[in-house]
């Protein structure tokens, strides 16, 4: 479905005028295919929060999904604004307006901002100047990887609802840290496979964050670690074991260190051509 023309970088636009027009037609289109499914789990949603639309119209489709489908999990990955790598100069406020709905109405948000994701690019892919392609295929491996448990079989398999129990402390923190490893250049493709203890140690390098952040210098409330591929629930014991004696991952005191740990034994498949190597895990 599109419309004739943009929220031009204005939440409120996007939520209340053309919104308002175009939101009918669009549930109308998602009860069509929520019809079709035997049994509906629940919904991704993708939408950036620095523009009008991503804000203002995903607040108000996210807004009227809770009303209509009311216990069905919601989950968004949600392009959060960088403070280097800004379109517009309202991003921020745009961010903070969503942030309201994204509070009451998603029961899971995973932030992702297109600064580090250009940092990854550049520095694990040797992309000089990445382009949207080479951002979002990153971002589609991460979406991948975390949905790969619903679609492919596994040894500890990982339900959407799951994502809510294991990580969410408290229904209003719900916003996470996402990252993925490793993350190997086609070019430079290793031809000895990291190990399952290098992959799980690397997944807590701000490197291989998809946000502009250092979890080093704060703590960890919960922690979720799915693996794909050649990985046996031995090797993964062991390498949380290994993690849980590092001094740089701490936890709050008023959470247990547990890891909710998945296994799915589909290996990550990446696009013919594309920028990512084929690993095994």
């Amino acid at each position: 479905i599109s419309g004739k023309e943009d929220a031009a970088n204005n939440y409120a636009r996007g939520h209340y005028t053309i919104g308002k027009e175009i939101v009918d037609l669009v549930l109308d289109r998602i009860r069509k295919l929520a019809d079709i499914c035997t049994g509906l789990q629940g919904f991704l949603i993708f939408h950036a929060t620095g523009g009008g639309t991503g804000s203002g119209f995903g607040s108000l489709l996210l807004e009227r999904l809770s009303v209509d489908y009311g216990r069905k999990s919601k989950l968004s990955f949600t392009v959060t604004p960088a403070p280097q790598v800004a379109t517009a100069v309202v991003e921020p406020y745009n961010h903070v307006l969503s942030c309201h709905s994204l509070l009451e109405h998603t029961d899971c948000t995973f932030s992702l901002d297109n600064e580090a994701l250009y940092d990854v690019c550049r520095r694990n892919l040797d992309i000089e100047r990445p382009t949207y392609t080479n951002l979002n295929r990153l971002v589609a491996q991460v979406v991948s990887s975390l949905t790969a448990s619903l679609r492919f079989d596994g040894a500890l398999n990982v339900d959407l609802s799951e994502f809510q129990t294991n990580l969410v402390p408290y229904p209003r923190i719900h916003f996470m840290l996402t990252s993925y490893a490793p993350i190997i250049s086609a070019e430079k493709a290793y031809h000895e496979q990291l190990s399952v203890q290098e992959i799980t140690n690397a997944v807590f390098e701000p490197s291989n964050m998809m946000t502009k952040c250092d979890p080093r210098h704060g703590k960890f409330m919960a922690c979720c670690l799915m693996y794909r591929g050649d990985v046996v629930p031995k090797d993964v014991n062991s390498s949380v074991a290994t993690i849980k004696t590092k001094r740089t991952v701490q936890f709050v005191d008023w959470c247990p260190t547990g890891f909710k740990c998945g296994i799915n034994y589909q290996p990550p498949t990446v696009v013919p051509g594309g920028d990512l190597a084929r690993v095994q895990r």
